[in-house]
């Protein structure tokens, strides 16, 4: 039992690095979240302790993050997050992180990074449900969610050219 466990173990975080900070675009772990199905509906606690339901933002294209305070790609992405909340905001556009930190002052710890950084889109704390609901394998890992709730794009890592790629996804559901 220990042994396979120990397996286990060492096959996610094998998984885990080897997507986590792509910098080509391409990964060797995609998530399972089928382009065109209803994006899996969930209700996570803000930094501020608050309900958040992600059916709360239907009628906005949603960019789902799903990353961690101690992840060095999912850190370098966020000024890329934050233009992207500045230029799309107006139009219906929202960025909401889902954190992955599972320290017990997680939400404390998020909030401070929150207010270091300057993040003005939505931060939620994940539970296990939500990650394993979209089949999260490594961070940072994204979703584009249409305005009525279908998936329109996943995108696994953090590469050159992100933005520019998330960004012409967007214009296409704005």
């Amino acid at each position: 039992m220990k042994k396979a466990l120990f397996t286990f173990l060492i096959v996610s975080l094998c998984l885990g690095i080897s997507s986590c900070g792509k910098k080509d675009g391409k990964s060797a772990v995609e998530s399972s979240v089928q382009i065109g199905s209803a994006a899996p509906d969930f209700a996570l606690k803000d930094i501020e302790g608050k309900d958040t339901a992600l059916s709360s933002f239907r009628g906005k294209v949603v960019l789902l993050e799903f990353w961690a305070t101690w992840c060095p790609p999912c850190k370098a992405s966020i000024p890329e997050m934050l233009e992207l909340q500045k230029k799309y905001h107006e139009r219906g556009f929202t960025v909401i992180g889902v954190s992955l930190d599972t320290d017990p002052d997680a939400a404390a710890k998020v909030a401070r990074f929150s207010s270091d950084n300057r993040i003005v889109y939505p931060l939620l704390i994940a539970d296990d449900s939500v990650p394993a609901a979209y089949q999260v394998m490594s961070i940072p890992t994204s979703f584009l969610i249409s305005r009525d709730g279908t998936v329109i794009a996943s995108y696994v890592g953090y590469f050159d050219g992100y933005s520019k790629k998330v960004s012409a996804d967007i214009e296409k559901h704005l």
